[in-house]
């Protein structure tokens, strides 16, 4: 076994603690999401909704029935659509499955038609669907969280316990000023 002299191990510590204290504040942000993605049901997704109800006019919907069903044949599917569009007036856009898997858009006044089919890139997909409780096991979710929880554990800390220099609050600011900057730009 190799062994690495006083000096190495010296410029890995600092490293590793002048790393780490940059990198503090997106630990805690990926750990703080990651859980908070894992249960984004229990917090009804992260929205409010406010409902207002209004008395309109009734209307015979077998025009609206009949729009559909014209359209539903022209693309020779006999379900209804999760979603209908309408573009900027001129197409129309019919959705099926989760997310558009399957989109259709028509141009009327053109006479064309489009079917774009989603298929997943894996392992990308995969990855993704990993912060989606509801299409992973209950399994993962508990040790998401856990993992998630020991890493915010870890992270503060290592931030309270360690003696700090000045240098090493320069880096802790650095590394809030990135996460805010990259917050910024992301939002």
């Amino acid at each position: 076994m190799a062994v690495i002299d006083s000096s190495t191990i010296r410029i890995m510590r600092k490293i590793h603690r002048w790393g780490g204290l940059v990198l503090a504040a997106f630990i805690l942000f990926y750990c703080i999401t990651g859980v908070l993605l894992n249960h984004r049901k229990a917090f009804r997704y992260f929205t409010n909704k406010e409902k207002t109800e209004y008395r309109v006019p009734a209307s015979d919907t077998a025009k609206m029935r009949a729009f559909i069903d014209f359209y539903k044949g022209q693309i020779n599917r006999t379900d209804d659509p999760t979603v209908i569009r309408i573009k900027k007036g001129k197409t129309i856009e019919f959705l099926y499955g989760s997310h558009g898997k399957t989109t259709y858009i028509i141009d009327p006044a053109q006479g064309r038609m489009e079917r774009v089919e989603k298929q997943p890139v894996e392992p990308w997909s995969w990855l993704n669907r990993l912060h989606k409780a509801f299409k992973t096991g209950w399994t993962w979710v508990v040790i998401s969280d856990l993992i998630s929880i020991c890493l915010i554990v870890v992270t503060i800390t290592g931030m309270i316990i360690f003696k700090y220099r000045v240098a090493d609050f320069i880096s802790v600011a650095l590394g809030v000023l990135i996460f805010i900057l990259a917050t910024a730009v992301a939002g």
